[in-house]
């Protein structure tokens, strides 16, 4: 379980880095992995609001801030026309729609994770990361460096990608499939070559992850998943990578720079305003607190938690009109933003409920409310969508029921 005594929303860099030399502080990424360990947080750093979410075209190289999200990046015109479509192709099939609006590039790339088809597209690519502190280092480098907090070598999030791409036709050979999956081979290679066989693995578990790999701890080791892991770690490896627990600064701890903070304490609720469903509101609510959760406070039912791992779809809700998993987002990040959950949606939703019962898909319904709620974003982003096209962007909606034949019809 993920507890946050203190949640700051940075006005800069420079007081992020500060902030994070705590090891019980965190720099929220997209929260995917994260809300998913059993941590104690004692600040968590948000940088939404410094303007790290864009992709920006120079005369020499794309700058990709760190927040970006996987969609908005798959999103890119510019971007796709220089790769010829490689961008986009390693990422739209990663999970749906909604959890490519949350997951960011810095997260990412500061995972070092061993499948991530982010990474092996940035390092087929002349990548740089830029730090805080390091500056400006070749991505090969950092993914092969320990990671430090300190330093700034190593802060999650806190990284801007720059693809140098002066020499465009230097590049062209490296978006084939062939290039790409012999990169993917050598990291997957390496990873297994960095661990001797017949000892147990070291995280409290047996020796396989929770998909089903086998992950051995090198010969020496006897536990502690950071030792372990080290820099291509399975994901369960990485939400517990990171669970020290320090005293946060008593500044801090008890909110009297409240200005620069923007919190109180866990003890206290923290403020936030936002419109949900139309309706301005003006609540209070713990630092720790899900969207999911405080929705389902507020009479929000639609709402629903399936598999708490962002892979179900069923939590789906419009955030200024793009879906997100709501497990996955904190709900102080709905400062100033639109909400828009089934209940704000009642005729369009009834609608479309009688296409879906006319088509034989209506069974046990539990899945549709953030079914309906996906469909309403691709109305409103796709233009007279082909049924490839449907589906793809719907792939991050389960059911249990059916193989979506009936829903597909009725969206058609």
């Amino acid at each position: 379980m993920l507890k946050i005594k203190d949640y700051v929303k940075v006005k800069s860099i420079a007081e992020a880095y500060e902030l994070n030399q705590k090891k019980s502080a965190c720099v929220l990424g997209g929260m995917i992995w994260l809300k998913m360990g059993n941590r104690n947080v004692s600040t968590a750093i948000d940088l939404s609001g410094l303007g790290l979410d864009t992709v920006q075209e120079r005369e020499d190289e794309f700058y990709i801030g760190c927040m970006t999200t996987l969609r908005d990046l798959e999103m890119n015109r510019p971007l796709n026309e220089f790769t010829q479509g490689a961008v986009k192709e390693s990422l739209r099939h990663i999970v749906g729609v909604q959890f490519r609006n949350c997951a960011t590039v810095g997260g990412s790339v500061f995972g070092r994770y061993g499948f991530s088809d982010v990474l092996t597209m940035l390092l087929a690519l002349d990548t740089w990361v830029e730090l805080h502190q390091a500056g400006r280092i070749p991505l090969p480098e950092f993914v092969n460096q320990k990671k430090d907090r300190y330093s700034g070598g190593g802060d999650r999030e806190k990284n801007a990608i720059k693809d140098r791409l002066s020499q465009p036709e230097k590049f062209r050979d490296r978006f084939s499939r062939s290039y790409l999956r012999g990169l993917a081979d050598r990291r997957r290679d390496k990873n297994c070559n960095r661990r001797k066989t017949g000892t147990r693995y070291g995280g409290g578990r047996s020796g396989r992850n929770s998909y089903g790999i086998r992950r051995d701890v090198p010969e020496g080791k006897k536990g502690g998943c950071s030792e372990v892991c080290g820099i291509y770690g399975g994901a369960h490896v990485f939400w517990k990578q990171y669970a020290r627990i320090r005293r946060v600064p008593e500044t801090y701890r008890k909110g009297t720079d409240e200005e620069s903070v923007g919190i109180t304490g866990r003890d206290q609720s923290m403020n936030l305003s936002f419109w949900l469903n139309g309706e301005y509101r003006h609540e209070e609510v713990e630092p720790d607190t899900m969207l999911l959760d405080f929705l389902r406070e507020k009479g929000c039912y639609s709402v629903k938690c399936g598999c708490e791992t962002s892979n179900c779809g069923l939590c789906t809700v419009l955030m200024d009109g793009k879906p997100v998993l709501s497990c996955s987002v904190p709900a102080l990040r709905a400062e100033g933003k639109k909400i828009v959950t089934l209940e704000g949606m009642q005729k369009e939703a009834e609608e479309f409920g009688s296409f879906l019962a006319d088509e034989g898909a209506e069974q046990c319904g539990f899945c549709n409310p953030g079914f309906i709620m996906n469909i309403f974003a691709m109305e409103q982003e796709l233009s007279d969508p082909t049924e490839e096209k449907i589906k793809e962007y719907l792939a991050g909606n389960l059911c249990r029921c059916s193989g979506f034949v009936g829903q597909t019809r009725s969206i058609k």
